[in-house]
């Protein structure tokens, strides 16, 4: 590139600079630490995870935060088929095709009428439950999320077998960040599990051993990586010059 193009370059750009300045820095102003939201749905349905049909009739998926880029049933280990995941929340009874939530279903929600990411265990054909209407709450799903999280929280409800549940996740690069098993605990209990910088995660949840299995219910807060402050305030500076640098241009040009 010559002198000359590259000055025209910088003229160019400096017609969008002020807008950028004034845009960059109000970010700077008034949100210079994300805070973490919750990114389940707030109410029940079911969510898309790669199945072709929902189930129920007239059903649509929910939609999702956008914080959210997609998520992907994979093949659980202790079932050996794909689960679908709803929606729920204690106190209502729902008919998702085969599938039939009781309003007091029994290890399936705290109690609070929070709502709850539930999976369910399906048949290889995808459309007709495992076990007992819907009651096994066993499934290996995969989050992608649209931008990195410098913050996200999962929730984990009822963890009652070791080491049926765990959780893997990774950076923007694919590259593994963390992983772990969650404990034991009694009956209807709360786990937390907190993790930065985590572009996808994979959610193994409860396990098949019998019976109605160790059913797993979850939500997700997070919050998405801003730049740090003293960045974003270089960052204003610099397209303040340019605007200020665009103005004396123009007025020199008028001058002569």
């Amino acid at each position: 590139m010559t002198t000359h193009s590259l000055i025209r370059s910088v003229q160019k750009v400096g017609y969008v600079v002020p807008i950028l300045a004034a845009s960059v820095m109000g970010v700077g102003a008034i949100a210079p630490e994300a805070q973490a939201n919750s990114l389940v749905p707030q109410m029940e349905g079911e969510v898309y995870v790669g199945f072709d049909n929902c189930l129920g009739k007239d059903c649509s998926y929910l939609n999702l935060d956008s914080l959210i880029e997609s998520i992907e049933s994979l093949t659980d280990s202790s079932t050996q088929t794909k689960s679908r995941l709803f929606v729920d929340a204690a106190g209502s009874s729902n008919t998702y095709g085969g599938v039939k939530f009781r309003s007091q279903d029994i290890g399936t929600s705290d109690g609070s009428g929070d709502y709850w990411f539930r999976p369910v265990a399906m048949q290889q054909n995808g459309t007709t439950p495992l076990v007992e209407k819907g009651q096994l709450e066993v499934g290996t799903f995969r989050f992608t999320f649209s931008q990195i999280l410098s913050d996200l929280t999962v929730n984990w409800f009822d963890t009652e077998r070791q080491g049926g549940t765990s959780y893997t996740a990774f950076d923007a690069d694919g590259n593994k960040i963390a992983a772990g098993t969650i404990a034991k605990g009694p009956n209807n209990n709360v786990q937390e599990t907190t993790l930065t910088g985590v572009k996808s995660i994979i959610l193994n949840l409860g396990e098949r051993h019998g019976g109605t299995g160790d059913g797993v219910n979850f939500q997700i807060d997070g919050a998405a990586a801003v730049p740090e402050p003293g960045l974003m305030m270089g960052l204003g500076a610099f397209a303040v010059a340019g605007g200020l640098g665009l103005r004396k241009r123009q007025s020199d040009s008028t001058a002569a």
